[in-house]
């Protein structure tokens, strides 16, 4: 069973361990808009994405995968393979949360290769950079302003609230990208990226019942971006400020050991490169997510 926290409003079950599976159909896609070569839109080929979710405590783990089994990840020979591993670490210390992760992605194809290629058809493989490498380590830290709303009730699911509450929360991201990418000509690029963004966001956690709830929220932030862009040895330095902007709506259905959602998200950031480059990188996120609560063996509980 659950426990309410002092303030009534909350019930927790950190005592209890949760096991979680996410399905996620997410678009990871690059967009590079340019008013004499036009729009450059680049997408990974993993439509369908699993995570597997670990809480106990104030901390929860996750790993994700995009295996070639789930429909969607196997047409190799149109798009190209892509690969996939997502690893993440939350941390929610009183009001606190900290976030840090690991991304690997591998493998991307131009979406609207009818643009370069002006006799394609559908039924032919798309235009393909299959040695274009993404690696990113990066990480959040942000503040829940209210006291009274519960921010690990959506994101490690070991809270629920019971009253309906909202709260602005700020928050700093830092991530560091290596860019690299093996050309048909035998030339060699590699771009290092650093981000530093400040955000502010809004969750408004809107109990319909109390087993479901509806949870709108919205951000925006700015920060610079750093990037060393090598290729064939020759060394290219550039800074640029980035906007960045997310919107989502969750829906959330939950007992006492079982627990389950759907998330749908807009997360993105975009610049400007000074060579007329408009630059955006969105992420669309659909999420059905389950979870079940089990008590917790005592060498763990003696552990924490």
């Amino acid at each position: 069973m659950g426990q309410e926290t002092q303030n009534h409003r909350i019930i927790s079950y950190a005592d209890q361990l949760a096991y979680g599976i996410d399905l996620s159909t997410d678009i990871d896609e690059f967009l590079v808009s340019n008013s004499d070569v036009g729009n450059f839109h680049l997408v990974s080929n993993n439509d369908l994405k699993l995570t597997l979710r670990f809480n106990y405590k104030f901390v929860s783990l996750s790993a994700g995968f995009a295996p070639e089994f789930l429909p969607g990840n196997d047409d190799d020979e149109q798009r190209g393979k892509s690969s996939y591993q997502n690893y993440q670490v939350n941390l929610f210390p009183g009001r606190v949360v900290q976030n840090v992760f690991f991304r690997r992605m591998k493998g991307f194809y131009v979406e609207n290769t009818e643009d370069f290629v002006p006799a394609w058809t559908e039924d032919d493989p798309y235009l393909q950079f299959p040695d274009l490498k993404s690696i990113t380590w990066g990480g959040s830290t942000g503040f829940v302003l209210n006291k009274n709303f519960s921010l690990r009730s959506l994101y490690n699911r070991q809270e629920w609230q019971l009253e309906s509450s909202g709260s602005l929360i700020p928050m700093v991201h830092y991530e560091f990208t290596k860019l690299t990418n093996d050309f048909e000509d035998g030339s060699y690029g590699k771009e290092n990226l650093v981000d530093i963004r400040a955000d502010l966001g809004y969750f408004y956690n809107w109990v319909i019942t109390p087993k479901v709830n509806v949870v709108p929220s919205l951000r925006a932030g700015l920060g610079p971006k750093f990037s060393k862009y090598t290729l064939d040895g020759v060394v290219e330095k550039n800074n640029y400020l980035v906007t960045e902007y997310g919107v989502g709506l969750r829906i959330g259905y939950n007992t006492d050991k079982l627990y389950m959602g759907l998330i749908g998200e807009l997360n993105g950031t975009r610049y400007n490169d000074g060579d007329s480059n408009d630059i955006s990188n969105n992420l669309w996120h659909g999420v059905f997510y389950i979870g079940y609560r089990f008590n917790a063996p005592e060498k763990l509980q003696k552990l924490f």
